[in-house]
């Protein structure tokens, strides 16, 4: 085998263990959601700090929606509202698409805003993502990654659940299993 076959072969290997490994790189290391308790985030014992922590003050965003429309942190208050981040390269993404999907059908209808928020892609490709993923909510673009930044956003995809006031309260790799009570629990607030 010669050089160029071999280096081809090494970089196919490792692309595949990465896609493998999944996008998140948290894929390896247990994850435990955050969730702040109600009283927790009402009274705001962790104080007013902005931060991407449950109990912290969301941190303000003003993005652009794919449709050029501007979108914001303010915009969202009101309401409880459910934050995706994701890539239009990342498989977990994609398969977690049609739960975000189901959760916006159910509950965008009763108020809960659902804003994905695309990391880094280019125009084309986070419209691509949008396609093939068969994604129905509203997209914006993150283009330089500062909002994912002020998320604090390790991996892809980052869920991140908002009450009514801006507090985080839960953040995690994935849509929680029990999104319906606590969406349910935070509409009732």
């Amino acid at each position: 085998m010669n050089l160029r076959k071999a280096i081809t072969l090494l970089a196919i290997l490792i692309i595949s263990a990465l896609v493998y490994a999944g996008c998140s790189s948290t894929a390896r290391q247990p994850v435990t959601p955050e969730r702040a308790t109600p009283a927790a985030a009402a009274t705001g014992d962790k104080g007013n700090a902005r931060g991407a922590a449950t109990g912290d003050a969301a941190p303000d965003f003003r993005l652009a929606l794919t449709d050029g429309s501007p979108v914001t942190l303010d915009e969202l208050k009101g309401q409880p509202a459910v934050l995706v981040f994701w890539t239009a390269w990342c498989p977990v993404c994609k398969e977690e698409a049609p739960v975000i999907n189901e959760l916006a059908a159910n509950y965008q209808p009763r108020g809960v805003r659902v804003l994905g928020i695309n990391i880094q892609d280019s125009p084309a490709r986070t419209a691509g993502g949008v396609k093939d993923f068969g994604i129905r909510y509203p997209v914006a673009r993150d283009a330089d990654a500062a909002v994912a930044r002020s998320y604090k956003v390790t991996g892809t995809p980052t869920v991140v659940i908002l009450d009514r006031h801006g507090v985080v309260r839960y953040k995690d790799n994935a849509v929680p299993d029990d999104y319906a009570s606590r969406l349910d629990e935070l509409l009732r607030e």
